[in-house]
C-alpha cells in the first residue's frame, strides 16, 4: 500500500483521536471547576494529575501539528500532480499538431510517430501519480483515449475518408481534453503556471 493510501486511511483515525483527546481535556478540566469530590481526589493525586494533563496536552498539540503538516504534504502533492498533468498535456498537443501538420495526400508520419512514442513514454511514468488523484485520473482516463485517437489516424491508409473522419474527431478529442486539463490547472498558481503553460506548448 502507498504512503497515501496509508494517509488516507490513518485521516479519519487521525481526527477521531484529536476530538477524542480533546474532550477528555475538556472533561477534565470541567470536574475540576464543579466537581468538588473530583477536585479533592485530583489534589491529593497532583504527580498524576500532573502527568495525565501534560500527556493530554502534548497529545492534542501533537495531533494538531500533525493535521497540519498532512494538509501541507496533500496540497503539495496536488500541486505536484497537475504539474505532471500539464507535462502530458503538453506532449499530447504537440502529437496533435504534428498529426495535424502530415500532409495526406503524400504523409510522412515519422514525426507524429516519434511525439505518440515520446507521448507513450511520459504516460507510463505519471500514470501511477495520476490514477492516484481523482480529478487527474479523469483526464488521464481522457488523454489515453484521445492518444489511442491519434494512433488509429496516423495509422489510416492515406487518402481514404477514414483519414478525414479521423482528424475531424480528434479536433473534438482535443477539446475534451482541454476541457479535462483545467481542473489541475487550476491547482498551480498563477505565476507558474504561465510558465509552464509556455514549456508545454513549446
Amino acid at each position: 500500500m502507498s504512503a497515501r493510501h496509508g494517509g488516507a486511511v490513518n485521516e479519519p483515525v487521525r481526527r477521531v483521536t484529536a476530538a477524542f483527546v480533546t474532550l477528555t481535556l475538556l472533561a477534565l478540566v470541567a470536574c475540576d471547576l464543579w466537581n468538588g469530590d473530583f477536585r479533592l481526589w485530583w489534589d491529593r493525586h497532583s504527580l498524576t494529575c500532573s502527568v495525565i494533563s501534560n500527556l493530554l496536552v502534548l497529545a492534542v498539540a501533537a495531533l494538531i501539528v500533525d493535521d497540519v503538516v498532512a494538509r501541507r504534504q496533500r496540497r503539495q502533492r496536488a500541486v505536484s500532480v497537475a504539474v505532471q498533468g500539464l507535462i502530458v498535456y503538453g506532449q499530447a498537443r504537440r502529437s496533435y499538431d504534428a498529426i495535424k501538420a502530415v500532409d495526406p495526400v503524400a504523409p510522412d508520419a515519422d514525426g507524429a510517430a516519434d511525439e505518440l512514442r515520446t507521448l507513450a513514454s511520459m504516460l507510463l511514468t505519471a500514470s501511477p501519480s495520476l490514477f492516484d488523484d481523482p480529478v487527474a485520473r479523469r483526464f488521464l482516463e481522457q488523454v489515453e483515449r484521445f492518444s489511442v485517437s491519434m494512433l488509429r489516424t496516423v495509422s489510416t491508409a492515406p487518402g481514404t475518408t477514414a483519414t478525414s473522419d479521423g482528424r475531424d474527431r480528434l479536433a473534438s478529442e482535443m477539446s475534451e481534453l482541454h476541457a479535462a486539463i483545467d481542473p489541475l490547472l487550476a491547482r498551480i498558481p498563477t505565476k507558474d503556471r504561465a510558465l509552464l503553460e509556455g514549456r508545454s506548448h513549446a
